[in-house]
């Protein structure tokens, strides 16, 4: 009932499977219905019902492995009634029933340029790749497959009734002019019975040319922002290049109705100052979800050296201990899950690489990793 469309028109499962090495993504040129019974679909359909694993899903299956509730898992348990479509699946593994659950990346437009993304999701990133001579000149900065689109636009008409959720991510959303056409196509039509979610960065007011987003969010049964941060003020502007922390608590408070819970990433980058994020994040009433972060792999936490994770187990299990009533189980258990993955395995062979990375990003941006990660600084020097 689910299906992803990436930003240079390709199909895959979720996002999370195209982290694996062969990809997994398939069937560009298709329409989305011409996809969504493509073979590797079928072929997925058919295992997933005979309980087999698949290798799209690695990326749960491994963090399943480690005792760490995975997307996956989440999204079982979150469309759980969704069940009855397990016997309208044809013996050849086809579905009838339209996709319900849309994810359609329209485009690489951001304002940020993230450590830890790239020029495909984002046009700032692209242009600044190519400033450097990281990138061809003659590649374009913005690319987008969907918005123009006629096949697209063709069974997105003829399944709009059906659409129950659309998940909009980046880019940026907010700029997108595909998000706003279908939001758009959907009102026109009185097909409003759908459940909005969006990752954002928070930096807009909801102003886009002659729409106004809230205007158009009122005519929808429901409205989910998750808000995408990693780490806390200065740690979150450092790994999130354009992010300035006054405007986005300000965008918070604005957009504080729609907001559900906020979504952040474990990564070199956020570790240290999750933790001061979410009590903030506590404070405004709020509560969040924790991505591992698995690619770029060398920014993972668990490239760290042991003596460095075990600095940050003690710092957290100290403050865990301060904050443990305001946290529930729930959130408490994904804190530690995210400690667990820092654990899980031995990826220090990888600093290197981060370092190389990093220091190339500093050195273009007059940034330092650290002045403002004091609390890795010797790690960082060590390498």
């Amino acid at each position: 009932m689910h299906q992803y469309g990436d930003i240079a028109g390709s199909y895959a499962l979720c996002c999370f499977s195209i982290f694996q090495a062969d990809n997994n993504s398939f069937g560009k040129g298709l329409s989305p219905l011409q996809a969504f019974n493509h073979d590797f679909m079928k072929s997925t359909r058919l295992a997933m019902l005979k309980d087999e694993q698949v290798s799209a899903c690695t990326v749960c299956y491994d963090w399943e492995k480690n005792g760490i509730e995975s997307p996956r898992q989440k999204m079982n348990i979150r469309f759980k009634d969704y069940k009855q479509l397990y016997n309208k699946t044809a013996k050849d593994g086809s579905l009838t029933s339209p996709p319900m659950y849309i994810d359609f990346r329209f485009g690489n437009l951001c304002n940020f340029k993230c450590r830890m993304c790239g020029s495909y999701a984002s046009s700032s990133w692209a242009k600044e790749a190519k400033f450097h001579g990281m990138m061809k000149q003659s590649s374009p900065n913005h690319f987008d497959y969907w918005t123009d689109n006629d096949l697209f636009w063709e069974d997105i008409e003829s399944i709009k009734k059906y659409i129950r959720e659309i998940y909009f991510a980046g880019g940026e959303p907010f700029v997108q002019e595909g998000h706003y056409k279908l939001l758009e196509l959907l009102v026109n039509n009185n097909c409003t019975n759908v459940h909005l979610t969006y990752n954002s960065n928070l930096s807009y007011d909801g102003k886009f040319k002659s729409y106004q987003i809230e205007e158009l969010w009122d005519k929808f049964r429901k409205v989910s922002v998750w808000p995408s941060v990693e780490g806390y003020k200065s740690h979150a502007e450092y790994g999130r290049k354009g992010l300035d922390w006054s405007l986005f608590e300000k965008n918070v408070d604005r957009f504080s109705k729609y907001i559900s819970d906020f979504s952040l990433t474990s990564s070199i980058y956020s570790i240290n100052s999750n933790l001061d994020l979410i009590i903030w994040i506590k404070s405004k009433g709020k509560s969040f979800n924790i991505t591992n972060l698995v690619n770029p792999a060398h920014m993972s936490t668990t490239v760290l050296d042991f003596a460095t994770k075990k600095s940050i187990m003690t710092k957290y299990k100290n403050n865990l201990k301060k904050y443990q009533n305001v946290l529930s189980k729930h959130e408490l258990s994904m804190i530690l899950d995210s400690l667990k993955h820092m654990m899980s395995k031995d990826d220090s062979y990888l600093s290197q690489d981060f370092k190389k990375y990093n220091t190339k990003l500093d050195l273009y941006r007059n940034e330092s990793f650290e002045s403002v990660y004091e609390e890795l600084a010797d790690w960082y020097k060590n390498i």
